[in-house]
């Protein structure tokens, strides 16, 4: 299983790539707003960098046709380990299969995010995709269960023979990220501060500092 960082935060890239559980980082429009870039070509470039020889998610913010395409295959030029974010859908819900299907054929490393049903994962696969980002959280914000959707995709996958690659995201909490991984996610991408929940518990540090007192007494003997 992988584990992305969803930042585009350079220290905190830095800081979990130094902890050596890093497969990746994956960002969108949102994610950059939320860490103040206000200079995306020369960060995300930077970024992928900092990524190498992880894979670097950058997302595309054109909706649909010749101009989502050329903007992916320069988001793809920014280095060998980028793969660029495509939506399986624009807002008005007309579908991007066939940008998708285009950039995958042209050799663009293509990752269709905002699935959120089987049926989106499905048609994403056979269009081309690489990696298929299923949005769990807002799957359970309407009700459904996404954790279930995870699961299904990843038995039709397997069943069929695709390469691509599931990517849990829109995950809260370790809650989500422990669904993900036991519905069988390829990838988990989680914010800094969900990944450093992950490491922490309170019972881990209690007994970290029994140890210590231990050896100190003993040592003191």
């Amino acid at each position: 299983m992988k584990i992305f960082l969803d930042s585009a935060d350079e220290l905190q890239i830095k800081f979990w790539s130094g902890q050596g559980v890093l497969d990746g980082v994956t960002t969108n429009p949102l994610v950059l707003l939320r860490d103040g870039v206000t200079d995306p070509e020369r960060v995300l470039t930077e970024l992928a960098r900092l990524t190498a020889p992880g894979v670097f998610h950058a997302e595309v913010t054109h909706a649909s046709g010749p101009f989502l395409v050329s903007e992916a295959r320069a988001l793809s030029s920014i280095g060998d380990n980028v793969a660029v974010k495509v939506p399986v859908l624009t807002p008005e819900g007309e579908s991007c299969l066939a940008e998708i299907s285009e950039l995958s054929r042209a050799g663009v490393v293509v990752n269709t995010t905002a699935c959120l049903t089987l049926g989106q994962v499905v048609l994403a696969a056979k269009a081309g995709a690489r990696y298929l980002s299923v949005l769990v959280g807002r799957v359970d914000d309407e009700g459904g269960d996404g954790a279930q959707v995870l699961a299904k995709a990843r038995e039709w996958l397997d069943r069929w023979g695709y390469e691509a690659e599931l990517i849990a995201a829109s995950l809260r909490g370790t809650a989500d990220v422990m669904r993900a991984i036991d519905a069988g996610a390829h990838c988990v991408t989680v914010p800094p501060a969900v990944l450093a929940k992950l490491v922490d518990h309170k019972f881990s540090r209690h007994t970290v500092r029994e140890f210590l007192e231990a050896a100190e007494t003993t040592n003191a003997a």
